[in-house]
């Protein structure tokens, strides 16, 4: 029997990337998983790992709404919820236009505040009483700043302090929520700036020298695990708790 044994989960932004690498684990862990994401490729990873897909915008209320009836209809309620989906930005705070500000700030915070909106009144719902999880993506920069990062530390920010609200406010009712903090993983993301080094292998080698552990995260081993562990009966212990994973490279910073 897996850690996660039939929970019915929903990963948002889980064509690529962390939540890939999440949905992954859940699977491998026995969930019932639903990802979701603004692009249709998130149904070609859903076939590949044998879990299912709903196209979403996680920054538009109404499909929030109708994202969490359609996983209700088919398996009857929403015990975990990961609120992966998000955007990178990096721009100086005096060159950030305000559209760019908005649209990093609608993704990754207003969507997580959708996200733990309906995740919590379903979880309240649930059959046989409330229960669930909520399990936010924030960053490393959420809990420092970051050069060139106004929008986007901004918004991670906002969600470590929003995952503490939720938690504090539904924790009588055994809804738990936390945040995890990822540092450097190796996913696609990175791609734009290994593309631009003039030797990227260089550049690669580079940073893994500048993380104590020396190497960069995986998305399933490193995030799909904790979220695992979050998701869990395991950690049933535990909410608003900030969960960093980054290899080592913020300690002492904080």
């Amino acid at each position: 029997m897996g850690r996660l044994n039939q929970k019915v989960t929903v990963i948002t932004g889980g064509a690529s990337g962390l939540g890939k690498g999440i949905a992954q684990r859940c699977m491998e862990e026995g969930a019932i998983t639903i990802i979701t994401d603004i692009s249709e490729s998130g149904e070609a990873v859903a076939e590949e790992l044998g879990a299912e897909f709903l196209l979403q915008d996680t920054s538009d209320e109404t499909t929030w709404a109708a994202i969490v009836d359609a996983v209700v209809r088919r398996h009857g309620r929403l015990d975990m919820l990961v609120n992966n989906a998000g955007i990178f930005s990096s721009c100086p705070v005096d060159e950030t236009p305000l559209a760019e500000w908005q649209r990093v700030l609608d993704v990754n915070l207003t969507g997580v505040f959708l996200g733990c909106k309906y995740g919590v009144r379903q979880m309240k719902n649930n059959p046989g009483g409330a229960s669930g999880s909520i399990i936010n993506l924030s960053s490393v920069v959420g809990l420092r700043g970051q050069r060139g990062g106004a929008s986007y530390s901004a918004s991670k920010g906002g969600v470590r302090l929003l995952t503490k609200t939720v938690a504090l406010e539904n924790a009588p009712l055994g809804i738990r929520c936390n945040s995890i903090h990822p540092g450097i993983i190796d996913t696609p993301i990175m791609d734009p700036m290994f593309n631009a080094a003039p030797d990227r292998e260089a550049l690669r080698a580079q940073i893994e020298q500048s993380l104590p552990i020396g190497y960069m995260g995986d998305p399933a081993r490193d995030i799909g695990n904790m979220a695992v562990y979050l998701g869990s009966d395991e950690s049933i212990y535990i909410t608003g708790a900030e969960m960093v994973v980054d290899g080592g490279m913020t300690m002492g910073l904080n």
